[in-house]
């Protein structure tokens, strides 16, 4: 179960960076601008929520670990 919740966490976390790190048309305003090409949108919320979800059910399966 470990290595399932390792290898879930890393696919989620990759995708969630793609995620920000892509530019569309649900991106909505800037809230937090770190140049004029980067920074936090309204659009990421959502992500960065669903990822901290995904990683609470990652570490809730680390904990059951392996009954052996």
């Amino acid at each position: 179960m470990r290595l399932i919740a390792i290898v879930m966490a890393w696919i989620t976390s990759v995708l969630t960076l793609l995620l920000i790190a892509g530019h569309g048309p649900w991106a909505g305003r800037a809230l937090i601008t770190l140049d004029s090409v980067h920074g936090l949108n309204t659009g990421d919320i959502p992500v960065l929520f669903l990822w901290a979800a995904s990683m609470y059910c990652c570490w809730d399966l680390w904990g059951r670990g392996d009954p052996h």
